[in-house]
């Protein structure tokens, strides 16, 4: 599994580039100054319950927006149901029912075969890697080309980061790959294509049946995200193994979408502290969340959850599945999907050799 990479010099970065979003007294301008200064307002809408961890950050980000603009954007945050379900937001927003939403791109897998990309890719992805090519790789700007050639009026902005979720709560000890044979697992998208073809028992089993499935046997094991969030959805009373690593989503990648007219409308300066305070949002929800699984993961083990991590051989053969998965379905459906594949492939390679020269190997 590819090792993790400091993320000190982004933090130093966006330290800095939170320094030049001073606040502004809206009340002292006025003449040209005051046209400028004019308040804005935008509904945002999310595709979380309240009671989740994910959706502090939007919430973080409304709050920094609006200190940092000096009251000139204010952004309502919406929890899921509270104004639409939480797979209604993009449509929402693309319509300009709501000015913005949050959410993960793999959401709309069905509409858009490469999202998964810009949200997590089962094996392949560090935090390192991931934030580099988003940010600096060229991964941003196929995610908006992604968008705009799917006819949605959208602006993407990169907004929220977890680390590697739980690979499986279960009642058995899954270590190996002939542990998961007749496995009834719950899980979605990419990875369970992945596992169809390894010989495991996928189900799409609802994310909120998943506590009950454990408890009654419905299912016998279930991947959901994060510790950090596993222990606020209490897994861990309804199975007895707790199992790393996080194989299918060793990373995570949240966003905003905003409407282009509500977007076109911001003035430059308003545009840029959206922008400069996602990514300040990002790296805080990326330490928030590593920081918390870390506690969760300690009460899981004083609780008597019993850790299990699969096989390193295990691991490389559901890697090359990965591989050959994405290989076969890029050859299949071409454009944008081959040309992001391409991307990732291109850039993980280089970083690895890279990584391999400059890191250190530790214990």
């Amino acid at each position: 599994m590819i090792k993790r990479i400091s993320v000190l010099l982004i933090s130093v970065m966006l330290v800095l580039g939170l320094a030049a979003c001073q606040q502004v007294d809206v009340s002292s301008l006025d003449g040209e100054s005051g046209a400028k200064a004019k308040k804005v307002k935008w509904q945002l809408a999310t595709a979380w319950p309240e009671s989740m961890f994910l959706q502090e950050i939007p919430q973080k980000w409304a709050e920094d927006v609006k200190k940092a603009s000096g009251g000139r954007l204010e952004i309502e945050v919406n929890a899921a149901g509270e104004l639409m379900g939480g797979g209604e937001v993009m449509d929402a927003a693309n319509m300009k029912t709501i000015d913005a939403y949050h959410a993960a791109t793999n959401m709309w897998l069905g509409k858009m075969p490469a999202a998964p990309f810009f949200t997590s890719i089962p094996m392949l992805m560090d935090e390192s890697l991931r934030l580099g090519w988003v940010y600096e790789g060229g991964g941003l700007e196929l995610w908006q080309k992604m968008y705009d050639e799917a006819d949605l009026n959208i602006q993407v902005v990169p907004l929220g980061f977890t680390g590697p979720e739980t690979l499986a709560w279960s009642n058995k000890e899954m270590s190996n790959l002939e542990d998961w044979q007749g496995v009834k697992y719950r899980t979605a998208g990419w990875w369970g294509e992945i596992l169809k073809n390894s010989g495991v028992s996928v189900t799409s089993t609802p994310a909120g049946e998943v506590y009950s499935g454990l408890e009654r046997g419905v299912i016998d094991a279930a991947e959901f995200a994060t510790p950090n969030i596993d222990k606020d959805l209490g897994f861990d009373e309804v199975a007895e193994y707790y199992t790393g690593p996080g194989m299918h989503q060793p990373t995570t990648m949240y966003y905003l979408g905003i409407n282009k007219d509500s977007w076109n409308e911001l003035p430059e300066d308003l545009k840029e502290i959206v922008l400069t305070t996602a990514k300040a949002t990002t790296l805080w929800s990326y330490t928030r969340d590593q920081h918390e699984s870390m506690e969760a993961n300690d009460y899981f083990l004083e609780k008597g959850a019993k850790p299990v991590k699969v096989d390193e051989e295990t691991q490389q053969k559901l890697q090359q599945e990965t591989i050959k998965y994405l290989d076969s379905q890029s050859e299949e459906l071409g454009g944008t999907y081959k040309e992001t594949w391409d991307s990732i492939k291109e850039y993980r390679e280089r970083y690895t050799e890279f990584r391999d020269l400059m890191m250190p190997e530790t214990e």
